[in-house]
C-alpha cells in the first residue's frame, strides 16, 4: 500500500464497476467536475491558519494540517503518526482474498455552526458516484445538501500516513467541528474546531489565477 494514490474524480471503468442496470444514455464523463466536486482548477486558493492535534495516544497521533480555502469550500489534510505498522485493512482498503471494509478505516466528520454536519469514511465519494451515474443514465444530476466531503488525495504506508480532504461549501460563520473515528484502532469519537470565520473569510479572496 506504499503510496497509495487516491484520484479525486472517478474514471469511466471505474464508475462502470460500481454502475447496475441497463447501458446508461450518455458515455464519457460530464463536461466539468460539479462545483462541490473538489476546488477549482484555477485556483490555488487562501492559507488558513489551522494545524491542530485530533488525537493523541500512546502509540498513535492523529493531526489537522494544511488548511486551505478556495471560493467554493476548503481543503485541509489529515497526518496519521503511529509507533505501530498500520495493516492496510486496518485503513478501510482490500487485500488478498479481502473486499473493502470502508467502515474500519478513518472517519472524518463535518459539522457546520449551523448544524449542518455529514461524514466521510475511506472509499469513493457517495455524493460522487450518484452525480455520474445519473449523468451516464441521461438526468441532470441534482446538487446535493452540503456539506459534502470527500478525499481528494493520499496514501502512505508502515506507520506513516496522509490524507487530503475536500469540504464543500465554505462554511458559515462560526465554528467548524471536524471530528475523527476509527474503528479499527479503537479510537472513538475525538473533535476539534476550526474559525469557521476565517476561512470563508479567506475562500472569498481566492481568485482564479487568469484574473
Amino acid at each position: 500500500m506504499v503510496g497509495l494514490g487516491i484520484r479525486r474524480y472517478p474514471q469511466v471503468a471505474q464508475l462502470r464497476a460500481y454502475r447496475k442496470g441497463p447501458k446508461p444514455v450518455r458515455e464519457g464523463p460530464p463536461p466539468g467536475p460539479p462545483a462541490w466536486g473538489g476546488p477549482p482548477d484555477d485556483e490555488i486558493g487562501v492559507a488558513v491558519g489551522a494545524r491542530v492535534v485530533i488525537a493523541s495516544q500512546p502509540r498513535l497521533f492523529i493531526a489537522l494540517t494544511d488548511c486551505v480555502a478556495y471560493s467554493n469550500g476548503f481543503t485541509f489534510g489529515i497526518a496519521v503518526r503511529s509507533k505501530d505498522d498500520i495493516r492496510s485493512e486496518w485503513m478501510g482498503f482490500p487485500g488478498p482474498g479481502r473486499e473493502a471494509d470502508w467502515e474500519a478505516g478513518i472517519q472524518i466528520g463535518i459539522r457546520f455552526s449551523d448544524g449542518r454536519d455529514t461524514r466521510r469514511g475511506q472509499g469513493p465519494n457517495p455524493a460522487l458516484m450518484d452525480y455520474y451515474k445519473e449523468w451516464t443514465e441521461g438526468k441532470d444530476p441534482a446538487e446535493p445538501t452540503g456539506p459534502v466531503i470527500g478525499q481528494s488525495g493520499g496514501g502512505g504506508g508502515g506507520r506513516t500516513w496522509n490524507f487530503t480532504y475536500f469540504v464543500w461549501p465554505l462554511p458559515p460563520d462560526g465554528p467548524v467541528t471536524i471530528t475523527c473515528k476509527w474503528p479499527a484502532r479503537g479510537l472513538l469519537t475525538a473533535g476539534k474546531e476550526l474559525n469557521g470565520t476565517a476561512i470563508r473569510t479567506a475562500g472569498l479572496k481566492s481568485r482564479s489565477v487568469w484574473g
